[in-house]
């Protein structure tokens, strides 16, 4: 049974972070000018940057790429964050898969999950390790005036480092007694 919950939460974790890596909402900042009736912010993630300003009578929003060439330049931290989620999703996806095929298709005395659980805990641990470093990053938006947070996909990618890890504790300990309904007692 463990094996079987493994695979779910790690399917799950799979498109949590997926999602969590494309979206450009990893951290948000806007400022306000109620007497102006003026707002601008900003919103990015490990592939874009985007800002907008809103007035009274017109507003402008544009997204650019970070190797776009009017940015003249990211910082490292975000590009390290970036491939460390690359390399935890490309993990999940691969300890997801494999667990899949190892649980489905057993030998009958032995089931041989542990290489998906020790992928999975090793993507979870990149996951929370790309958050922090996402996190430690140095931007040069932080003014005094913006109120800046962490959004949605820092937040996605968190849950599915934690989910990464639980499923592959859950896989470390499955064993074929766990897995096989014919053999146990129904009394």
């Amino acid at each position: 049974m463990n094996a079987k919950i493994a695979v779910v939460l790690s399917v799950i974790a799979c498109v949590i972070n997926i999602i969590g890596l494309a979206i450009p909402y990893w951290r948000t900042c806007s400022m306000k000018l109620k007497e102006f009736d003026f707002s601008v912010g900003s919103n990015y993630g490990l592939w874009i940057f985007c800002g907008y300003v809103d007035a009274p009578n017109r507003s402008f929003r544009t997204c650019s790429a970070y190797d776009h060439p009017e940015i003249t330049s990211s910082t490292n931290g975000i590009l390290q964050a970036r491939y460390i989620e690359l390399v935890a999703s490309i993990l999940v996806v691969c300890s997801t898969i494999m667990g899949l095929v190892q649980t489905v298709s057993h030998t009958p005395k032995v089931l041989y999950t542990k290489p998906s659980g020790v992928m999975c805990i090793i993507a979870g641990i990149l996951a929370l390790v790309g958050c922090i470093v996402f996190a430690t990053t140095n931007i040069q938006l932080q003014v005094s005036t913006y109120a800046c947070h962490y959004h949605a996909g820092f937040a996605l990618c968190i849950v599915a480092g934690v989910m990464s890890l639980v499923s592959g504790v859950l896989y470390m300990l499955a064993r074929k007694n766990t897995q096989d309904y014919y053999n146990t007692p129904l009394i």
